[in-house]
Formats: structure tokens, sequence, C-alpha cells
């Protein structure tokens, strides 16, 4: 069996970030858009292709605007593995559109409210 092509990280971070850009519906003016200025479409798509590398805060700007962990960004050698449950969830909620991951959360919030209620009384 023929081992997995190798790629360089900055390949697979910018695969990751383009599947994340997509499934919240974005393109690539809208993800710089909501970045507030920091880069433009030319390099969100020169990222994405794994052109250029980017810094640890542009990363984190990226997972932030696009509503995703930073470490799902992440080639799979250096990514925290964490519960079943959890990763189901997060790949779960990097699948929603805007409304549903900001309906989602008002429910997890309320139902995290109401956990705290019940442990006052």
């Amino acid at each position: 069996m023929l081992a997995e092509v190798w790629k360089p990280d900055q390949e697979i971070i910018g695969e990751n970030i383009r599947k994340a850009r997509k499934a919240a519906y974005l393109t690539q003016e809208q993800l710089a858009e909501e970045m507030g200025g920091s880069c433009s479409n030319k390099v969100i798509s020169r990222y994405e292709k794994g052109e250029v590398e980017m810094g640890v805060q542009t990363l984190i700007d990226i997972a932030e605007n696009l509503e995703v962990p930073v470490d799902s960004l992440m080639p799979e050698r250096v990514q925290v593995h964490t519960k079943l449950e959890d990763d189901e969830m997060g790949k779960l909620f990097s699948t929603l559109n805007i409304e549903n991951k900001e309906m989602l959360l008002k429910i997890a919030r309320m139902m995290a409210q109401n956990e705290k209620l019940k442990m006052a009384i």
C-alpha cells in the first residue's frame, strides 16, 4: 500500500481553511471582509492554496471569523484530540450556517443557565 502523498503543513492548513470557509457559506471576499481588512481576498486565496505561511495571530483570526476551533485548521498530526462526543459536536457545528449556529448557541446558553439554576437550588 502506498503512503499518502506528503503535503506541507501550510497546504494542509489552507485546505482546512477552504473547507471551513465553504461550510460557513462564505466566499473568500466575505471572509476577507469579516477579517476587518487585515487581509484581502487575494491573500485568503494564497493561504488556501498553501502558497504563503501565515502567522499564529492570523490563523487565530481566521478560525474566529469562521467560528471553528483553531485546532480544526491544523494538520492531523498536531491536533489536540478530544473525546469523541466533543469532536462530533464540533464537526456538526462547523457544518451549520451562521443562523443555525447562532440558534444552537442560544439554546446551549439557555440550557447551561438552567443547569446553573438547578445547582443553586
